[in-house]
């Protein structure tokens, strides 16, 4: 009976579960491992692509932009020069012009004269061009000539078909001469060379099988590895995601599937500043995909090597765990079967007084442990809380500082460095029109009788109150700042007369206002100094400016003061 029990019993024994226990030990942190490292794997995947074809898509759109930037320039350099002949058109002048620009300033592939109906007056270009069988230059869905013509101002067009040469092209228009009424008459028309730019684009590439594109503002195919493309029909990319996002300026990295490669592509993209071209760099998906799959199968490699070595030290560790078991429950059988006459062998105690040992000072060690982590979470959370104060109040002595740094402490006006930082700012920007401006100097009449008849604190009253009376007058365009002790100049974005009414009006309303200091009611006038000037023109020089509106100022004062006097910029030269 005991026997027969014995052979009935069920389940595992100790050494099985022993070796299952370090396999699933093997295999779940294996596992989690395999994940982080899957995950760390597309991450650093993404960061690459986001590092490298972002910065090849904007190391290409610096060149693109100065190439169409440089075409600008040029077609202006020789409309100036057409402008200069009497009467530009079909004649040896006209085509003389066209041509020293074609040949010497090499920019261009080909370059038309129209009248306002797109009749070619001249034109000369690489490519033989019959006037005769195209008069007129007919560009198919476009209507960026007529945008010319009513904007007057130079324009870019879309992808288009040459009506000459039939393949695809880019044109660049700037009206040249105007009729009597004073519109344009006439309109150069420049043909940007599009091999130049598709050599800009084949230089970019990334990966086995990467490339790089160019769009026009519209979504149309400028450069493009596939020629099918770009020679003599247009290519509309506009549906795709990626060039959406370029045409509303956007810089970034995506996921698309492209008709060319008919594959998913990951692709860094930037748009080209001012005019509105898009950039893209894509790579299969497959390519990058291929890097995480190679660390998978490595890492693959190493975990079957870690669970084989993990199987050979859990069969040797169980053996060593279960054999004195083992010798004791035969020890026990050869009891029952030599009625209790077996010798038992000798076993070794101490084997589970060390697991229980163990198991006490493991445990004692993982309180430890919880307890020590515990301390250190708080801690970090202190510091942590206490770093976040002191970022908060280092912002704050930073804003309190930028504040102090640029206001008048009196007024809370500019002070006179702003001022001249934003004056020098104005007369370096760079802009397509120019701006008039006018600067205005204020200067308190008879400021020292107030500060000897009331005293200073009095002075200072004033000062603070025509301080309030400029913030009430300024628009959001104007500056006003503290320029010396009973100094304020005042900086309008506007053209000459309407600095005249603004003066006029400050003038009449401080002459007006009744300073108060203590219950007592002080009258102050100002004399103004006026200057106007034309920003990227005659405000080059910020010294001759304010000294012209501080020989104003002067003037007024001779005159007999609260008045406005005005100097102009050309008594300089």
């Amino acid at each position: 009976m005991t026997m027969s029990k014995a052979n009935t019993q069920r389940g595992l024994s100790i050494n099985t579960l022993l070796v299952l226990s370090f396999v699933v030990v093997s295999l779940v942190p294996i596992s989690i491992l395999g994940f982080k490292v899957y995950d760390a794997a597309w991450e650093n995947a993404w960061r690459e692509v986001r590092e490298k074809h972002q910065s090849l898509a904007k190391n290409l759109a610096a060149p693109l932009y100065r190439y169409l930037e440089n075409r600008h320039i040029a077609l202006s350099l020789i409309a100036e020069q057409l402008a200069k002949l009497d009467k530009p058109g079909n004649n040896p002048q006209t085509r003389a012009v066209l041509e020293q620009g074609l040949t010497h300033l090499n920019r261009f592939q080909s370059m038309f004269l129209l009248d306002r109906q797109r009749n070619i007056l001249a034109a000369i270009g690489n490519y033989p061009i019959d006037t005769r069988q195209t008069p007129r230059l007919d560009i198919p869905d476009s209507d960026f000539l007529e945008r010319t013509l009513a904007a007057d101002e130079i324009r870019l067009s879309p992808v288009v078909i040459n009506p000459v040469s039939h393949k695809t092209t880019v044109f660049i228009a700037l009206p040249v001469t105007t009729d009597a009424n004073g519109r344009p008459s006439q309109i150069l028309v420049g043909e940007l060379r599009i091999d130049v730019i598709e050599k800009m684009r084949a230089g970019i590439h990334f990966g086995q099988h990467g490339h790089s594109a160019i769009v026009d503002q519209y979504g149309h195919v400028v450069a493009h590895p596939n020629p099918d493309w770009m020679n003599n029909y247009i290519k509309d990319l506009s549906n795709l995601s990626i060039v959406q996002s370029m045409m509303g300026g956007a810089t970034g990295v995506t996921e698309f599937y492209s008709p060319f490669k008919k594959a998913d592509m990951v692709a860094g993209f930037t748009a080209v500043p001012k005019y509105g071209w898009g950039i893209m760099v894509p790579q299969p998906k497959r390519e990058v995909s291929a890097q995480v799959d190679s660390l998978l199968r490595a890492e693959l490699i190493w975990a079957l090597a870690g669970l084989a070595v993990a199987l050979t030290v859990g069969f040797s560790l169980a053996g060593w765990i279960t054999r004195p078991i083992n010798q004791l429950a035969e020890a026990g059988r050869g009891l029952q079967e030599n009625n209790y006459e077996y010798r038992l062998p000798q076993t070794r105690s101490f084997v589970p007084r060390e697991i229980q040992q163990l198991g006490q000072a493991f445990g004692g060690a993982v309180k430890n442990l919880i307890r020590s982590r515990e301390e250190l979470n708080r801690l970090n959370q202190s510091l942590q809380q206490r770093v976040e104060e002191a970022t908060a109040e280092l912002r704050e002595a930073n804003s309190k500082l930028e504040e102090l740094a640029r206001l008048d402490h009196l007024t809370q006006l500019a002070n006179r460095r702003h001022f001249e930082d934003t004056m020098a700012q104005l007369a370096s920007r760079r802009q397509g029109d120019s701006q008039s401006v006018c600067l205005l100097l204020l200067d308190i009449d008879c400021f020292k009788d107030i500060n000897d008849r009331y005293g200073h604190p009095a002075g200072d009253a004033v000062l603070m109150q025509i301080g309030d009376i400029l913030k009430q007058s300024l628009r959001n365009t104007d500056i006003a700042a503290r320029y010396a002790g009973d100094e304020f100049v005042v900086l309008l974005r506007a053209d000459l007369n309407t600095g005249r009414q603004r003066a006029a009006q400050l003038l009449e309303t401080i002459d007006a206002h009744h300073f108060n200091y203590n219950g007592q009611e002080l009258h102050a006038t100002v004399s103004i100094g006026l200057v106007s000037c034309t920003i990227n023109s005659e405000c080059n020089s910020i010294e001759d400016v304010l000294r012209r509106v501080d020989e104003a100022m002067y003037e007024a004062k001779r005159k007999g003061r609260n008045r406005v006097a005005e100097a102009s910029l050309a008594a300089t030269n």
